[in-house]
């Protein structure tokens, strides 16, 4: 029987479903979303960056400025090059910036991050 892993999507519902159920504020950056031409050219205008990561818990915990979570699925998501350079530089910054792969991954570091 093949286990069907569930998408990007699906895992990050979880997260913010998760996240308001504790009241932890939490947005989403819409980075990856496919749009048209003129919506992509729109979004660009407006300050738009590739490889920003997906999730913003904008709490001060301490030494961190605030927690950014880049999701990808459980299995087969890769990292870009535009994305390993934003989590590098948001480090940098005074952040916590990271990727999570799955739900489960995500929220016990929200959880970790949150207890601090």
């Amino acid at each position: 029987m093949m286990k069907i892993i569930p998408t990007e999507h699906q895992e990050q519902n979880i997260v913010i479903k998760y996240c308001e159920l504790k009241k932890i504020p939490v947005f989403h950056i819409p980075n990856g979303s496919y749009k048209s031409f003129t919506a992509r050219i729109k979004s660009k205008q407006e300050g738009l960056k590739p490889g920003v990561p997906d999730l913003m818990i904008p709490l001060a915990k301490n030494i961190y400025h605030g927690l950014f979570i880049e999701m990808k699925r459980l299995k087969g998501g890769n990292v870009s090059e535009h994305q390993k350079q934003w989590i590098e530089l948001l480090n940098k910054q005074g952040y916590k910036a990271l990727v999570c792969y799955g739900s489960g991954e995500a929220i016990k570091e929200i959880e970790s991050y949150c207890k601090k």
